[in-house]
């Protein structure tokens, strides 16, 4: 079960455009917080080594992680909601074409993320209304 850190709203404005498909968090990637909580917030930008939408998951997993725009990774997409990865992988809805995400319902750690990738994020837009 996935468990909410803060009280989120729908950072959506279109939520009825946006387009999302499940995908697995991979829980080694994550760093846990000073409560020891391994936690991804909600806009949280991922990725993989390899392109997740085209990747053969009968032949295993395509994992995703938080996407730092760093050579070698491939932009999958936005977390739609906080996941908390402590007990290991987690599978979540991710977030990835028509995404247009109010700033002001984002925690700033996640804007921050979001602006430093920018230029690498195609499909998620960052509105500042």
């Amino acid at each position: 079960m996935v468990q909410q850190y803060f009280a989120n709203s729908d950072p959506r404005v279109r939520p009825d455009l946006t387009v999302g498909l499940p995908g697995t968090i991979d829980s080694s990637t994550v760093s846990a917080n000073p409560s020891g909580k391994k936690v991804l917030l909600q806009g949280t930008p991922v990725g993989a080594k390899s392109d997740w939408l085209s990747a053969d998951q009968s032949k295993g997993t395509t994992k995703l992680s938080k996407f730092t725009g760093g050579g070698g990774q491939v932009f999958a997409g936005v977390i739609a909601a906080d996941t908390d990865v402590t007990a290991g992988d987690a599978d979540v809805t991710i977030w990835f074409d028509n995404v247009y995400l109010r700033q002001n319902r984002l925690d700033s750690t996640v804007v921050t993320a979001l602006q430093a990738v920018a230029g690498k994020t195609p499909g998620i837009n960052l509105i500042n209304r």
